[in-house]
Parts: C-alpha cells; structure tokens; sequence
C-alpha cells in the first residue's frame, strides 16, 4: 500500500524567502511520499548553516528544533528520516541546484561583475570512492564581497578546462577583471571574457610553451637592462613589497610590460587582448637564514596598469583559497564529508557555498573591536533561534 493513500501532493512546501529553490525538481514518486519536498530543503539548508554535517544529525537536529520548525512549516507527517533526506538531495539536478546561488545573489540585488572574480577548483575529497575519484568543483569568487557567485562541476572524465567555459557562461562579465590560475590560461577563456567586456590576469605556466618561453625571454632581457636602468618607463613598471608576519619575512618583487610590439606576431594575435606581461619574484626567509625563491609569469588584457595595481589583482586571487575553500573545509568540514554518491555531494557543496554566503552577510553581535568569526555566527545561528531566522532571510 502506498505511504500517501490520499495523493497529497507533496513536490512544494517552500517557505518564504525560499523561491529560489522552486525550479528544482521533485523526484520522489508521489505515492510514496510523506514530507513537503521544499520543506526538506529548508530543514536541510538550517542544518548546513547550523554547522549538521551528517544526515543522521539532519533528523536529529530538526526533532531538537520541532518547536521552532513548526512555525515556519506545516510538518504533515512529522521530521523526515535522515533516509528521506539522503534520497532527495541525491534526487536533485546537481547543475539546476547550483543555478540556484545566481538565483540567490540576484534575488538579493548583489551585483556579480563588480570588481575582480577569481576562478578556481576546490577538490571534494570525500567523494572518493573505490570505483570513482572524487568530485572537483570550480567556483567563480567575489573577491571584494567575499562571495561564491557560482559553481560549475567537472566531468567525471575530464578536467577543469572544461568546466571554466561553463562557468563563465554563467556570468555576468561586464567590467570585471577575472583571474584564472593556468589550467584555466586558454586562448578560449581569454577570447570569452574580452568578448563579454571584461578583463582578465591568467597565470602562465609550461604548459602554454611558446608563450611561457616568450616571457622567459622578455623578462631575461629585462632583467639584464634593470641593472643598467636603461627599461623606459613608459614600457616598463616595477613594485617592490616586504611583509615581516608572524616571523615569517617575504619580499614580493612585480614587473609589467606594457609594450608587446617585440612578441611573436603569432603569438600575440593567439591571445585577444593580451595588453601586458608581468613577472612576479617571490622570496621568504627561511629558518636556515636562506632565501627561497619563486618566480611566477602572468598575461593581462588590462591597459595602463601600473606594477603596484597588478600585484594587488595576482594576491587577491588567492582570496578564494583563504576565504572560501580553506573556510568550506574547517568550517563545513568539506573535504571530510563521506557522501559518496555523486549528485549528493555536489549538492551539498552547493548548499555549503549558499551558506557561507549568508552567514559572512549576517550581522556581527562581536563585542571586541575584530569582527565575530564565522564560527561564532555559525553557533550563534544554531542557539539563538532570532538570529538564525535573520541569516535564513538573506538566501
């Protein structure tokens, strides 16, 4: 006998604020049904925010919270199971679901090409399985707001080269500067974002040869010149910094060419709008008293960008490690996620990354001159019902 005799029609049930999640699709047959299929959503998103990491805890989370649950929703049939959880996030449509972060940043007035993007992939280690590798997802990162503004998956059988076409899609990249760390340096990535107004800053590594030698070449006859300072300036731009954090010491040395009229004609007309070449040396005192160093080439199709600007654009694309993949891991506990099955930990990345969103957009109660750390706000919004209903009306 069926669990829904009366064929109630359970596939909505989202609560205010929630729309963004209505173009997701109910997979579950409708005979078998117990629960409203937005209202699952809803429970499992608190929970994520709450810093619930299992969909045993899920249940259990939610049966502490009954009380509070009931006011928003209408609870036919009680909490669901962790079971009824698992099945419908592994149910739903992994590239519609992470639409849903767009959905969110626009619902909420949030401009997505203001500023820099930085685009880069975050590895899902606890997807891994004995048949499959583990999930890599790609995400495009605010760095000025300290945003996700969208993610895209890789293909089981491919790499990140194929997903960043897919990520850009999605944007909007009028104005902004994006940066791509070199699996993304393709001539088609450069071509996608002048096309659609923007700029970008790509890393150069070997495997992009004749232009890697190209820069290689360049910067040694630059490096000859600088001793005599014979580079013009009008060509030439150079930024020195040193850092002293922590002990640790670190001297940043950046230099742009802004004239390319020595390139490879080939080459240059590979890369539309390639406008500038830049090198960046980096050295840090060792604990021997030695200097490591480190020597880094990037392209740019910004004009009139000065050494000091452009080292400003290369640091901040880190921001994406430091504020969003480093804090998805220790916060969320991403990469020790066990979900195994593959639309269910793409989904859950996704509910992760609308998480952080809300939660760095939430007010700060801090009352020492720093700001709260996104962890007291997560066990703030799991034991302060108020505030946890204020972090929910900003999805």
């Amino acid at each position: 006998m069926p669990r829904n005799p009366n064929k109630i029609d359970y596939s909505g049930g989202f609560p205010e604020n929630f729309e963004i999640f209505s173009a997701l699709q109910d997979t579950r047959k409708s005979g078998h049904t117990l629960h409203h299929f937005g209202e699952i959503i809803f429970m499992a998103f608190t929970c994520i925010v709450c810093g619930v990491k299992s969909y045993e805890l899920m249940e259990e989370f939610c049966k502490l919270r009954r009380k509070w649950f009931a006011k928003w929703l209408t609870l036919p049939n009680g909490i669901p199971s962790y079971n009824t959880f698992s099945r419908v996030i592994e149910g739903l449509d992994p590239v519609l679901f992470s639409e849903c972060i767009i959905a969110h940043l626009k619902l909420n007035e949030i401009e997505l090409s203001a500023g820099q993007i930085a685009i880069d992939g975050k590895a899902l280690r606890g997807s891994k399985t004995k048949e499959d590798r583990h999930i890599h997802a790609v995400s495009a990162w605010a760095c000025d707001q300290g945003l996700t503004l969208a993610q895209a998956f890789v293909d089981e059988k491919s790499n990140e080269i194929t997903a960043v076409p897919e990520l850009l899609k999605m944007l909007n990249l009028e104005g902004a500067v994006v940066s791509l760390d070199a699996m993304g340096t393709q001539r088609d990535n450069a071509s996608r974002i002048d096309d659609a107004g923007g700029a970008y800053v790509l890393s150069v590594k070997g495997n992009q040869g004749d232009l890697h030698k190209e820069l290689i070449d360049q910067f040694q006859f630059a490096a000859r010149q600088l001793e005599t300072k014979k580079l013009s300036k009008k060509n030439w731009s150079e930024h020195h910094q040193e850092e002293k954090n922590r002990g640790r010491v670190e001297k940043r040395r950046t230099i742009v060419c802004h004239n390319l009229d020595w390139m490879d004609p080939k080459i240059l007309a590979a890369w539309q709008g390639l406008a500038c070449i830049i090198l960046v040396q980096r050295q840090v005192l060792l604990k021997s008293g030695e200097w490591r160093t480190e020597v880094h080439y990037y392209i740019s199709s910004l004009k009139g960008v000065k050494a000091k600007k452009m080292q400003q654009y290369i640091r901040n694309h880190w921001r994406i490690e430091n504020s969003c993949h480093w804090v998805l891991d220790t916060l969320f506990r991403e990469d020790h996620n066990q979900t195994g099955k593959r639309n269910a930990a793409k989904n859950l990345s996704t509910l992760r990354r609308i998480a952080l969103n809300a939660l760095k957009k939430a007010s700060d109660h801090s009352t020492r001159k720093r700001p709260s750390s996104l962890t007291k706000k997560q066990l703030r919004a799991a034991h302060d019902e108020a505030y946890l209903e204020e972090v929910l009306s900003l999805v």
